[in-house]
């Protein structure tokens, strides 16, 4: 009789070095130490673990009588990647999450990011309170044996210690609105957060964090893992070539069923294409007698939820990472499976015309990394899957706001040229593989960056200038302007306001350039050539004019008391007399 329930997707996530990875090792080689009695089949991206495995494991530790979940899928790609490269349509690729937590450090930045990404995909899990045997008072364990056996063989002194840190975690947890008990003194999992105490070194507790995920898969979930039979769904893991196959995409299935020759539609760089599925491997069960260093595949007909396998398909090396592929089932079904499917290409939807840039490696790394932009109020402009390219940088170099001139880059390379180039710009690239330090770096650029600007504005306000346009001096006549002037008087800085002798503002200031380059100021006696936007030559401006640096009248009030030169009070007091000739108490 087949299985009526697939096999829960379970993910790890914690902070760097909090032991996701030999956890995760400690339940493959627990598989492997189980495989006489309860068999192990091998999967592209992910490990099963079955439910007799889940028995042996737990035997005389913990009864799992009356499970009807058939195993455990565990992604093994532990931390944020798992949620973030790995989706389904409608949410995270995983079921069921696994936060570990160092009980010796406790919360950590990124185990506080790991669970505002459970709240935002609503995804249940539960604690692994990892490095258990680093407790003062730990007595090494002389074999299999049960974490309450355990505990009681170091004596009460250890039983103390890992009682206070237990709460200690439960503590953040409640400060972060979750409640949470060590898992044997939870009554109601629908309402409290179960913290399972482990040693990934010497295994203890492993065989009770495994039964505690079947016992709450199969309580809360047994409604989302019935076993579907028509269609397939799955997501896009990873790209790659396959000796003697050729490319492939590392897929894992999540829903229903995939079968060779299954017509299916695939997200896409740009867009979803239509391909058919040409095979399906995974790798064979090993032969007796000496491993060989290469892992033969086998070829599949079909497989089912939840499983992870290569699929070769034409065209399927233009499929997205984090990306999703469903099975059509009819010729009416087509465009309604690509419409989805084009929705689930854009996880950005709200872009500003003032904002920064972001690019991931994937589809899911670019909806974590909005949504933390999101949270922390960073105004998106534009948002693409894939590495770096000079149209990011040049596009982000004209945002309007200074302090948005910045490239956020998950997990994707920058080539050098590139960096040197948006230096060049005034374009600050933040990249990394840990996304809660690329917002760190970019708050304090942004923050760093307001204030140098706060700054300038005020040297620029305190800074009266009069300059004169220079006859024969016309490089460009408009869209900007660029002209020769001559400072007559103060110092002028890019980014002013110019007026001319009458009052009447002509045009802002872009760039000064002395000997063909770029200068910051241009002082008293100084030629240079100036690009001012909104100018027209013979229009608004004439060669041989005299320009003011536009003062507004509160700023000509505050500047009375600041602390001018003779000369720069001298252009104060021309650009008074000018605004009273139509505005005779202006200024006072």
């Amino acid at each position: 009789m087949p299985p009526s329930l697939r096999p829960p997707i379970v993910s790890l996530l914690g902070h760097v070095d909090h032991g996701k990875t030999t956890l995760l090792d400690r339940i493959a080689g627990s598989i492997r130490a189980a495989r006489e009695a309860g068999g192990i089949t091998q999967h592209i991206g992910a490990i099963e673990v079955p439910l007799s495995t889940v028995s042996v494991l737990s035997h005389g530790i913990v009864s799992t009588e009356g499970f009807q979940v058939p195993g455990l899928l565990f992604i093994d790609t532990p931390g944020h990647r798992s949620f973030e490269t790995m989706r389904r349509r409608g949410g995270a690729l995983a079921d069921l999450a696994v936060l570990v937590v160092d009980i010796k450090e406790g919360f950590k930045p990124q185990t506080r990011e790991s669970i505002q990404i459970l709240r935002h995909e609503k995804t249940p899990f539960v604690v692994a309170l990892t490095k258990i045997d680093l407790v003062p008072g730990w007595r090494k364990p002389t074999g299999p044996i049960s974490l309450a056996d355990q505990i009681q063989h170091s004596g009460p002194e250890y039983s103390k210690h890992l009682d206070e840190r237990t709460y200690s975690v439960a503590e953040q947890l409640d400060q972060m609105g979750f409640s949470a008990d060590r898992y044997d003194r939870v009554s109601d999992f629908s309402r409290n957060i179960g913290l399972s105490p482990v040693s990934a070194k010497t295994g203890v507790g492993v065989a009770e964090l495994l039964a505690l995920l079947v016992g709450l898969s199969q309580r809360f979930l047994k409604s989302e893992l019935n076993v579907v039979t028509g269609g397939g769904e799955a997501t896009i893991l990873e790209r790659s070539d396959q000796k003697g196959i050729g490319p492939v995409g590392n897929v894992i299935v999540y829903r229903g069923r995939l079968r060779v020759g299954d017509e299916i539609i695939a997200n896409g760089r740009r867009e979803p294409f239509a391909t058919k599925i040409r095979g399906l491997y995974r790798p064979a069960p090993p032969k007796r007698g000496p491993a060989g260093k290469t892992i033969r595949l086998e070829s599949l007909n079909e497989v089912e939820a939840a499983a992870g396998v290569y699929l070769s398909a034409p065209g399927i090396e233009e499929a997205m990472p984090g990306g999703i592929l469903k099975v059509v089932l009819s010729a009416q079904d087509r465009e309604t499976v690509i419409a989805a499917l084009q929705s689930e290409s854009h996880p950005v939807a709200d872009l500003a015309e003032t904002g920064v840039a972001l690019a991931a490696d994937t589809l899911g790394g670019l909806e974590a990394l909005a949504f933390e932009c999101r949270e922390e109020k960073i105004p998106i402009h534009e948002a693409e899957v894939g590495p770096v390219g000079r149209p990011t940088v040049m596009n982000i170099a004209t945002v309007k706001d200074a302090s948005h001139r910045a490239v956020l880059a998950f997990n994707v390379p920058v080539a050098v040229e590139l960096l040197q180039e948006a230096e060049a710009s005034g374009v600050k690239v933040f990249r990394g593989e840990v996304m809660y330090r690329i917002l760190e770096e970019y708050v304090a650029w942004r923050t760093e960056r307001l204030a140098s600007l706060d700054s300038d504005r005020r040297l620029i306000v305190v800074h009266p200038a009069k300059v004169m346009f220079l006859p024969g001096f016309v490089f460009r006549a408009s869209k900007p302007a660029i002209v020769g002037v001559k400072v007559l008087a103060g110092t002028l800085r890019p980014g002013v306001r110019l007026m001319n002798s009458a009052g009447e503002e002509v045009g802002h200031v872009k760039v000064l350039q002395h000997d063909s380059e770029t200068v910051p100021q241009a002082d008293e006696g100084m030629e240079v050539a100036v690009s001012i936007d909104g100018a027209v030559v013979h229009r608004n401006i004439e060669e041989g004019d005299t320009l003011f640096v536009l003062i507004t009248e509160g700023t000509a009030r505050a500047l009375r008391a600041a602390n001018l030169t003779p000369n720069e009070k001298g252009v104060l007091e021309e650009v008074v007399r000018i605004r009273r000739q139509t505005s005779p108490f202006w200024g006072q």
